[in-house]
């Protein structure tokens, strides 16, 4: 081949180079697109073919797989895959899986070491991802909150708007995130009026349907009461009948031996030996309540004696319980004793000190 042929095919070449690599980052730009959007499976998709192509793309691709098996509960190797990431990823992306490795960490009632890796991740986000900055960072003031310090968290979030606005502008649904957790600390500092103005930015949001904890926030922030001025030590929880079906014994006792962790319908069945159905029907014909509500009543009754006759901290105690989702807990929570983890425990202690 003479040198004017060489040089037309690597003009050809490079120019064919250059295509795929365009169209890769096309992928990409459609994979982050449809984490946020919540598609799990369009985001799969992508992951598995950016997989199949050389460095870093096969390594973006490792990352949007670990995504799709985490939320598919896929713990363990959704964080086999991301430790792999974090280790060889380009910058972005090494700060993108230490940010989900904290979400797995911390799914697993792992709180501490969800928050050594969003502080290592704080430390090494590139400074082009302002996105995943701001989440780092809203996870830390996340772990605060869950340690009761609802201050701190209120402050970091405050830190932090200008930011936030930053990224608002552009309509990335990490803003409404964002906007979700400091709602939510408003609403935990009694700033009630302020907390609702945030949930109605957050309600307007076209993505609303898509995340349910922003919803599980809207409801929360509008169904808190005005007043507080029952005491802990009248709270008590709804009466259940006494004599049970041998069945639903059982099932009961199942629930109080596995607080901690998540129990099915279909497990609860199997205890009893019925179907899902027919337990169903007669779990509630003995308890006046569904299987499922009588479990959130346990859970309830155990975190409040936690609060108030240990020293584990509210996170502990939240994991203790079987909760991996703050929010959820604090709605729960406040459902049967009408204030938050975080209030129960000082009013509680400050009822125990007062008969000392």
């Amino acid at each position: 081949m003479n040198t004017s042929a060489t040089k037309r095919f690597l003009t050809a070449l490079s120019s064919a180079v250059k295509i795929e690599r365009g169209q890769l980052y096309q992928l990409v730009q459609s994979a982050e697109a449809n984490y946020y959007l919540r598609d799990i499976h369009s985001q799969h998709e992508l992951g598995l073919v950016l997989l199949s192509f050389g460095y870093p793309f096969n390594q973006i691709g490792k990352y949007y797989e670990s995504i799709y098996l985490y939320r598919t509960g896929q713990y363990e190797k959704a964080r086999q895959l991301l430790e792999n990431v974090a280790d060889s990823a380009p910058a972005r992306y090494r700060s993108k899986a230490l940010l989900s490795l904290s979400a797995v960490a911390e799914r697993i009632g792992h709180f501490e070491e969800s928050l050594r890796l969003r502080l290592q991740g704080l430390s090494s986000a590139a400074a082009d991802d302002p996105v995943t900055l701001i989440e780092i960072q809203r996870g830390i003031a996340a772990v605060r909150s869950v340690e009761g310090d609802h201050r701190a968290a209120l402050r970091d979030l405050e830190r932090l708007m200008p930011l936030a606005h930053v990224i608002g502008k552009s309509g990335h649904p990490a803003y409404v995130s964002f906007l979700n957790s400091y709602a939510l600390e408003l609403s935990e500092s009694s700033r009630t009026e302020e907390a609702e103005q945030v949930a109605n930015v957050i309600a307007a949001s076209p993505l609303i349907n898509r995340y349910p904890e922003w919803q599980e926030t809207l409801a929360e922030v509008t169904s808190k009461p005005k007043s507080k001025s029952r005491s802990t030590v009248s709270i008590s929880l709804p009466k259940v009948t006494k004599r049970r079906n041998p069945r639903v014994q059982a099932a009961i006792d199942f629930m109080n031996g596995n607080l901690h962790r998540r129990i099915s319908l279909t497990e609860l069945a199997a205890v009893a030996n019925l179907s899902p159905s027919r337990f169903s029907n007669v779990f509630k014909s003995q308890t006046r309540l569904s299987p499922g509500e009588y479990l959130i009543r346990l859970r309830m009754e155990k975190a409040r004696d936690l609060l108030t006759t240990s020293q584990l901290s509210i996170k502990e105690v939240m994991a203790a319980v079987g909760y991996d989702t703050r929010s959820n807990f604090v709605r729960h929570f406040r459902k049967y004793f009408d204030l938050s983890p975080s209030e129960y425990k000082k009013r509680g202690f400050t009822a125990m000190a007062a008969f000392q």
